[in-house]
C-alpha cells in the first residue's frame, strides 16, 4: 500500500514508520537531517512543512495525518493542528487514488468524563485545553471535507521514545513520584498498540467513523506508578501535590518558558488537564466495530517501555 504520512519524525511517527515496514511510505519531513532519523528502504521523503505551503502530494492510497504539536503556545496549536490540517485536506482532495484519510486526533477532544459514564465517540466534545480545542476543530474539518475518513483518538500514549510520561519513569527510578491529590482514573495506550490500531484502520472497511484508541482497562495514577516500580525493582514513595501548588508551578513554568521560548512540560494548560477529573473512555466501538484489541496491558507495556529507556541510556 502506498501511504503518505505526516508527523513521521515525532514520537508516534517514528514508531509508526518502523511498524509499517511492509508498505511504501512517503513522509512529509522538514529537512534532510530530519529524514535521516527515519531513513529506510521503504521510506521516501517529501520535503515540506505543515505550517507553510505544502508541496504537491504523491498519488497515495491512504493519507495518515499524524503531525501535531502537543506542547506549544496557544497560537501554535491552531497554526499547526488546525490550519495545517485544513491545508493538507485541500491537497488531499486533488488525489485521484486516495481511498482513505486517517486523522490521528486525541482523547483531549472529548475531554474528561464521569467515572460512571466514560466518554463515547459521539458525545459532544468538551476539550479543556487549546490542544484539545485545536484538534476538535480539525476533526470537524475532516468530517466536512467530503473525503472518506477515519478519525482515531488515542488516550494517554506512552512507550519507547516518549518524553512526556518519561518523567514518571524517571521519578520512579529515583524512588520518589509526585502525583496530584485526589482520585483520578485514566485510559492509557502503549505506542505499539497505537501503531497496530492505525494499521487496523488502514484495512478496515469502515469509513467516516471516529474511534478511541485505548486499552479498555482504566488505571489510576497510583497503579501506573506501581507497574513501573515493579519492573524497575524499586520501592517508590508517592507524594501527593495539592492542586493549588500545581497551578502556581504551572504559572511559574509558563513565565520561565516566556523567557526561554520553550513550552515546559508542566504549564497552565497541562495543569488544567491534570486537574480536570477522570480521563476515561468507552472502548466498545474500538473493540467491536473497528475489531481492534490492544496487546499491551499496563504491566507488559510498562516493562517494554522501561527496558527501552534503559537500553537507550535515558535511565
Amino acid at each position: 500500500m502506498k501511504i503518505f504520512l505526516t508527523g513521521a519524525t515525532g514520537f508516534i511517527g517514528k514508531n509508526l514508520v518502523s511498524h509499517l515496514q511492509k508498505h511504501e511510505l512517503f513522509c512529509l519531513v522538514r529537512s534532510r537531517e530530519k529524514f535521516e532519523s527515519i531513513k529506510n528502504g521503504n521510506v521516501f521523503p517529501v520535503y515540506g512543512d505543515i505550517r507553510e505551503e505544502l508541496p504537491e502530494l504523491p498519488e497515495a492510497d491512504v493519507i495518515i495525518h499524524n503531525a501535531a504539536v502537543v506542547r506549544a503556545s496557544s497560537k501554535a496549536y491552531y497554526e499547526v493542528n488546525t490550519a495545517g490540517t485544513a491545508a493538507l485536506l485541500e491537497k488531499a482532495k486533488k488525489l485521484k487514488t486516495l481511498k482513505k484519510f486517517i486523522f490521528i486526533s486525541s482523547q483531549a477532544v472529548s475531554g474528561p468524563a464521569a467515572l460512571d459514564k466514560p466518554a463515547l465517540e459521539g458525545d459532544e466534545p468538551r476539550p479543556v485545553s487549546d490542544y484539545g480545542k485545536s484538534k476538535a476543530i480539525a476533526e470537524r474539518m475532516v468530517r466536512e471535507s467530503g473525503l472518506p475518513y477515519i478519525i482515531l483518538r488515542p488516550a494517554a500514549v506512552y512507550g519507547p521514545g516518549d518524553r512526556d510520561l518519561f518523567v514518571i519513569f524517571k521519578m520512579v527510578k529515583r524512588g520518589l513520584a509526585f502525583i496530584p491529590t485526589g482520585e483520578r482514573h485514566m485510559n492509557f495506550i502503549n505506542v505499539k498498540d497505537v501503531c497496530a490500531g492505525i494499521e487496523k484502520a488502514l484495512f478496515s472497511p469502515r469509513v467516516n467513523e471516529t474511534f478511541f484508541l485505548a486499552h479498555p482497562e482504566a488505571q489510576t495514577q497510583e497503579s501506573f506508578v506501581e507497574a513501573i516500580a515493579e519492573f524497575a525493582g524499586k520501592k517508590c514513595r508517592l507524594v501527593r501535590v495539592p492542586s493549588s501548588f500545581l497551578k502556581i508551578a504551572g504559572e511559574a513554568c509558563a513565565l520561565l518558558g516566556f523567557f526561554t521560548r520553550k513550552t515546559a512540560l508542566l504549564n497552565p494548560q497541562k495543569v488544567r488537564e491534570l486537574l480536570a477529573g477522570h480521563w476515561i473512555v468507552n472502548a466498545e466501538r474500538m473493540l467491536g466495530e473497528l475489531d481492534f484489541h490492544p496487546s499491551y496491558g499496563l504491566k507488559r507495556g510498562a516493562a517494554l517501555t522501561l527496558k527501552w529507556y534503559e537500553d537507550n541510556g535515558w535511565l
